[in-house]
Order: C-alpha cells, then sequence, then structure tokens
C-alpha cells in the first residue's frame, strides 16, 4: 500500500520555491525538493511539473500514524499538516485468551479474551446457542449477537 499526499505550488514566483516534507512528531526532515533524506526506503517524493508535490509512503505500519507537514520555503513560510491514521484489522492474542477449560459444577470460572487493532476492538462474549450468560450475582449478559438470534 501506497499513502500519497500533495500539495500545489503557487505560481507568480520568480525564484525556485523548494517543498519539504517532515514527520512532525519527531520533527524529521523527510524530503527536500526531490531529494529523500530520510534513511526510511519506504519514503518517497513525486511532483508533476513542479507545481503538486507527493509523499509517497510504501508498506505502511503503525508506526507512521502521526502528522505529517509540507513546507514551501516562500517569506514568510507556509505549511500545511495532515494526520495519517493506520488502521490495523483486529486480532485475538493467543496469550493470554483462555483456552477449552473444564470446571467442577458450582465452582467459578474466569475467562479472558485479549485482542489488538486499531481503532480498538470491542471484545463481545456469547455461547454458542445464543443463551444469556449468568454473571453470579443474579444477573445475565446478553450481547447484541445474542438478541438478533
Amino acid at each position: 500500500m501506497v499513502v500519497s499526499w500533495g500539495v500545489i505550488k503557487g505560481s507568480g514566483y520568480k525564484e525556485t520555491l523548494l517543498v519539504a516534507w517532515l514527520r512532525v512528531d519527531t520533527q524529521t526532515i523527510l524530503t527536500i525538493h526531490s531529494h529523500v533524506i530520510t534513511k526510511n526506503h519506504r519514503i518517497a517524493v513525486t511532483h508533476s511539473e513542479h507545481r503538486t508535490w507527493y509523499l509517497h509512503i510504501k508498506d505502511v505500519r503503525e508506526s507512521d500514524r502521526g502528522y505529517y507537514m509540507c513546507q514551501i520555503n516562500t517569506d514568510p513560510m507556509k505549511s500545511q499538516v495532515g494526520y495519517l491514521d493506520v488502521v490495523v484489522p483486529p486480532d485475538i492474542l493467543d496469550y493470554p485468551t483462555s483456552t477449552d477449560m473444564v470446571v467442577r459444577e458450582g465452582s467459578n470460572v474466569s475467562l479472558r479474551c485479549a485482542a489488538r487493532g486499531s481503532p480498538e476492538p470491542t471484545i463481545a462474549w456469547r455461547r454458542e446457542g445464543g443463551e444469556a450468560i449468568p454473571l453470579g450475582n443474579g444477573q445475565e449478559e446478553f450481547t447484541e449477537t445474542a438478541r438478533q438470534q
């Protein structure tokens, strides 16, 4: 996957304007004009007739989430900031999620489900047949999935 942002350079300037892309949170200069400054091989910069400049990020990772800025070396300097949000599919973590358990009737048991993702996933418990789950305090837990069945 490639993420691209563009900025359009204004006309009417006699001097050559340099466009730079920066990572705001780390204050890292990524590119200046057509040159990639960062050692990150996933970063590239392109332009269309020196009017529209694009920052490309290949193989986007969760760590790429954050604010990016393009700057034009006018006097005063002009800039635009944009936020890159990275969506990570939900995944259930094998550890510390509970596996099969056998318990004696009348005893208590605690099941645990751990998941990760972005946005943070919502975990809902339900029984295979959709029946309520007794909570032990005289209440029962119904999930949205169970109510629809």
